[in-house]
């Protein structure tokens, strides 16, 4: 017997935003990052230095929490942060070495995230998925 609940698109929505979210969570907890982390680092993954601004809206996080997960990854020796010659109070920061190590291993990890959430769809699906996502998002 079919539930009434899962004919409603946004039962099934919930429902797999559930599932995805819970399997994102575990490959990034085994590559040692948090989401917020996670959003950071990727948002620092380009060559140039990104003020905790820029970092927050690449992120869609806000200041405080960009604050406290750079001050987090900088202790880490994953990311620099340095007041900006030209601007008395903004703050760059940049991936070091060692951050662009850790992106390699997320960049693996969320491959994996990827093909677990949405391995049962072929690669045109996924697009349509992802369109279909944006339209009503």
């Amino acid at each position: 017997m079919t539930s009434p609940l899962e004919r409603l698109p946004t039962w099934v929505l919930s429902s797999a935003a559930t599932r995805a979210h819970r399997l994102l969570q575990h490959g990034l907890a085994e590559v040692g990052v948090t989401g917020y982390e996670y959003r950071c680092l990727a948002a620092l993954a380009g060559d140039a230095p990104l003020s905790q601004t820029e970092v927050g809206a690449a992120a869609a996080l806000d200041a405080r929490d960009v604050t406290h997960t750079l001050r987090a990854l900088e202790g880490r020796g994953l990311v620099a942060r340095a007041k900006d010659p030209g601007h008395g109070r903004r703050v760059l920061a940049t991936l070091t070495p060692a951050g662009r190590r850790l992106m390699v291993e997320v960049a693996e990890a969320m491959e994996g995230v990827q093909e677990a959430v949405f391995g049962g769809l072929s690669t045109g699906e996924r697009a349509q998925l992802v369109e279909f996502l944006e339209r009503i998002g």
